[in-house]
C-alpha cells in the first residue's frame, strides 16, 4: 500500500504538471460510458486493479475546471496542498458530532478566523458545511427559526397560519428555491423582484415586495442579498440591505 500511495501521489503531480499538454475537454466516449454500467464485482479486485481501473477509466475525463484555458464557469481547479490537506483529513477520518479530539477545535478555528477577516465579532458562531448551496440552506433554516415568531422546530413551517416569505432577486442561484422548498416553505414563499439594469437586487422593488406581502397577511422573514452572482458576478449592496432588514426586523 505505501508503494501505491508513492505512485498514485507521483501520478497525481505529473497529471497537474502536464496539464496544459492535453486539450481542455475530453469527452467521456460510449465504451467508457458503458463500463459504468456493470453490475456489482462478487470479489475483491485489489488495490493495483482498482487504481489501474481509475487511472483509465476515471482520470482522463475531468470536469475540465482543472485546465488554464477552462473560462467557461466559476469552478477553480484547486491546488496540491488541497489534495494533500484532504488526504491527511481522511487519514483521520473525525466526526465533528462531539467528543473531546481535536478537528472540534479546527472548525471552531476555521470560525473564528472567518469571523475575524469579514468584521463579525468573535462571539458570533457557524459551522463548516460541504459548500455554498448547503450554506443557503442553513443560512435560511436560521432566518425561518429566528423570524417566524414560534418553535418552527417543534410545530413545523408555517404552522402559525402566516406563509413566511423570503424575498430576492431574479439573479438568486437555484439553491435558495431549492432550500426554501426543502425547508417545508413552499416555492410560493420565495418571493423574487427583477434585478437593476446592473444585474444587483433593486431595493425599492424589495420594500414594495415587503409592504405588499405584509398586507396580503403574509410575514416577511428574510432578504437574500448576492456577493457576487452565478450569471454576471454582480454584488449586491450589502449594506443597504443590512439596513432595510434592521427597519424591517428581518
Amino acid at each position: 500500500m505505501r508503494a501505491l500511495a508513492h505512485r498514485m501521489v507521483d501520478d497525481a503531480i505529473t497529471y497537474l504538471q502536464t496539464v496544459r499538454e492535453r486539450p481542455v475537454s475530453q469527452p467521456v466516449t460510449d465504451a467508457i460510458a458503458q463500463r459504468f454500467d456493470a453490475a456489482a464485482p462478487q470479489l475483491p479486485s485489489g488495490a493495483d486493479a482498482a487504481y489501474r481501473e481509475f487511472s483509465e477509466t476515471i482520470l482522463p475525463y475531468p470536469m475540465r475546471n482543472i485546465h488554464p484555458r477552462l473560462w467557461a464557469w466559476y469552478m477553480g481547479n484547486g491546488t496540491v496542498f488541497g489534495a494533500l490537506a484532504e488526504f491527511m483529513a481522511a487519514v483521520m477520518n473525525p466526526n465533528l458530532g462531539g467528543g473531546n479530539h481535536v478537528a472540534n477545535l479546527v472548525e471552531g478555528q476555521v470560525v473564528n478566523w472567518t469571523n475575524e477577516m469579514i468584521g463579525l465579532p468573535r462571539e458570533a458562531s457557524g459551522l463548516l458545511v460541504s459548500g455554498g448551496s448547503m450554506a443557503n440552506f442553513v443560512g435560511l433554516a436560521v432566518a425561518r427559526n429566528s423570524k417566524a415568531g414560534y418553535d418552527v422546530r417543534e410545530q413545523g413551517a408555517n404552522a402559525a397560519g402566516k406563509r413566511l416569505t423570503i424575498c430576492t432577486s431574479s439573479e438568486a442561484h437555484s439553491s435558495i428555491q431549492k432550500a426554501v422548498e426543502l425547508l417545508g416553505m413552499g416555492s410560493l414563499s420565495l418571493r423574487t423582484v427583477p434585478a437593476s439594469a446592473d444585474y444587483t437586487i433593486d431595493l425599492a422593488a424589495v420594500a414594495q415586495m415587503i409592504a405588499a406581502d405584509r398586507h396580503a397577511g403574509w410575514l416577511p422573514i428574510c432578504i437574500v442579498g448576492k456577493t457576487g452572482t452565478i450569471n454576471t458576478g454582480a454584488i449586491d449592496d450589502l449594506n443597504a440591505l443590512a439596513d432595510l432588514c434592521q427597519r424591517e426586523n428581518l
